[in-house]
């Protein structure tokens, strides 16, 4: 009985791990603007309700992550990116007047997507 439990609990970790990255590629698909309807446009303002929380807390908090280029995580004290080496320039980021057309975020100069929501902007900027 043990090892039929112990069985059915990884199958059920599996699906919940496949429904995930199911969940994600759909809300992903969504953000692109290739995907739509009324039952993921809810779950999507839903999850930019969150995200723009996330953001808030992570200014008021001033624990906001710094990113390489290459996408590995640095610290603002970083002069080198430890997994590419490239030479860091930590500058302050631009943003433009209009904000996120989803979210109401201001943007950064350029963006055609939300660094907030992640949502395609209409009009791309760059």
């Amino acid at each position: 009985m043990t090892e039929y439990k112990t069985e059915k609990e990884r199958i059920l970790d599996d699906k919940s791990w496949w429904l995930a990255k199911l969940g994600e590629s759909i809300y992903h698909q969504y953000r692109m603007g290739q995907l739509y309807s009324e039952e993921l446009k809810e779950f999507g303002e839903q999850i930019q309700k969150l995200d723009h929380r996330l953001h808030e807390l992570e200014v008021l908090s001033g624990a906001r992550n710094i990113y390489c280029t290459c996408g590995h995580e640095i610290e603002k004290s970083d002069t080198y990116c430890g997994r590419c080496g490239q030479k860091l320039e930590h500058v302050e980021i631009d943003r433009q007047d209009e904000p996120c057309q989803h979210c109401e975020t201001p943007l950064m100069i350029g963006a055609n997507f939300c660094h907030v929501c992640g949502m395609r902007q209409e009009e791309e900027l760059a």
